[in-house]
Formats: structure tokens, sequence, C-alpha cells
């Protein structure tokens, strides 16, 4: 394998799971407690290259999220990944707050986690493992953490004003531990989605562009230019699946390497 592919590859992986957690885990069954479980799948080029379980259990205050990643196909043989995410996100009057985050990943025989919490003034405090290599990214001002919000529960907030408005246009202040940056969100109309693969979802879906703003955490030497980032290059799919729910069905990321597809998988079809 070449080196060019090795490192779209482990692009992929650092990145791309990421966004896989970000964007994969919001139903609503509001009036009970419900536990419910979703599949996804990561294509890359024409490869299936990860997979992904997401529990979650809800009510009329509460959001828990339980998430289980890892690599599949081809890319087990090189770069093998595996990732825990636990998240809980508070209803407070018409929004959502964030209460506990934390990630747990195991790449190339070494372990890393993020763990967050937040307290009722919405201060966070948190601890990462291992620490940040400055020789590799940038450092994360403290003074930049005020106000922040970890990212499922920022799109938790965009499907509620999808919900409420039928617009997706919403900016959120984030940080996950490790990274901080700005993600502004914006309509971007609606399509009727094929299901390109088998068992993906078909039907009309709400589009929304994101742009992400690199804060802190971000890497000191990359080819990605968020300056020249367009909304188009990153979209999220909102769809109503067969039991009703809005959720995320589809993510699409245009990047330098290649284009990354994010599916919701029925795997009751």
């Amino acid at each position: 394998m070449s080196k060019t592919k090795h490192i779209q590859i482990k692009k992929i992986i650092y990145i791309y799971f990421g966004l896989l957690i970000v964007f994969s885990f919001f139903g609503k069954s509001y009036g009970k407690v419900a536990q419910q479980d979703y599949f996804f799948e990561v294509q890359f080029g024409n490869l299936i290259v990860g997979k992904a379980e997401v529990s979650l259990i809800n009510d009329e205050k509460k959001i828990l999220v339980k998430a289980k990643t890892k690599t599949a196909g081809f890319l087990n043989t090189f770069f093998e990944y595996q990732g825990e995410l636990s998240s809980w996100s508070i209803k407070n009057r018409e929004a959502w707050k964030p209460h506990k985050f934390s990630t747990n990943g195991f790449f190339k025989n070494k372990n890393r986690f993020s763990e967050l919490s937040w307290d009722k003034d919405n201060s966070v405090s948190y601890k990462i493992n291992p620490v940040l290599d400055l020789k590799e990214v940038y450092d994360v001002d403290q003074s930049s953490l005020k106000n922040v919000m970890d990212p499922l529960t920022s799109i938790i907030n965009v499907i509620e004003n999808i919900k409420n408005t039928k617009t997706c246009d919403q900016s959120f202040k984030i940080f996950d531990g490790r990274r901080r940056y700005d993600l502004k969100i914006k309509s971007l109309g609606k399509e009727n989605l094929k299901n390109d693969r088998p068992k993906s979802f078909s039907g009309n879906a709400t589009i929304c562009g994101v742009k992400m703003i690199p804060i802190g955490g971000h890497r000191l030497n990359s080819k990605w230019k968020p300056k020249e980032d367009k909304f188009r290059d990153f979209k999220i799919y909102f769809g109503k699946t067969s039991s009703g729910l809005l959720f995320p069905v589809r993510v699409n990321l245009e990047r330098w390497f290649g284009t990354v597809v994010v599916r919701l998988i029925n795997k009751n079809i």
C-alpha cells in the first residue's frame, strides 16, 4: 500500500469515525423511556471500511447514548480501530444541555480516552489520556471553553430546531476533550434519497450543510483549509424512519483525499 493511501486511510479513522459518532444517535419517542438500537456503515470509495452499533435511551428530560465503532474489511489489515462513546444530555426548557460525555478508543496498540462533565452553571471539567502532543496539534486555550457543549448535544439541538422551525440554521461552540471548534450549520433544502446501498434509507430528507472552524486541538500540519470549506462539502441528511423518528440517515463528506459516506442501515429488511 502506498504512503499516500496510508495517509488517506489514517485520515478516515481519525476524522470520520468521529463524524460517524457525532451524527448517529438521535431518535425520539418522548413520553416514556425507550431504548432504540441503530446500525451504520462507513463507505470510502466503493468499499465499506467501518461499522457502528448505537444504543439510545431517552425520555422527555434526558438522552443517554452508548456506541461502539470498528473498522471493517481490508482496513482491518492495516489500521484496525475500535472505539466506544457514552453521552448524557439533559433538557433545559426548550434546549438540550450537555451533562456528561466520554470517548475511549484503541488504535495501533494504544488507548486514548476523554471524559467531560458539566456543572449546573454549564462550566466544563475534563481529563484526557494521553495529553495533547503540542508538537503535533495546537493547544486548547482554557479561555475558549466558556459555554461549550459536546458534539452530540449540539446535533440534538439541531434536530429540535428542524422539528420546531423546519430549518437547520444554528451555531455552537464544541469541545470533545481534545478538539475545540465552532460548528456552523445551514439549511440546504430537501432531497428525495434513493437507497443506493442495500438496506439503506430511501425517502424525503432535510439537508443540513456543516462547517467546522478549528479553535484548538487541530493538527499543526494539515492539508485541510477550513476557510475554503463550503457548506455543501459536508452534508447531513435528516429523514423519518419507518417508525416516524426524525433521524440522521446519511452523511456525505468531501475532502481532498476522497468522499466518505455514512449510512443508516435497516437490519430488519
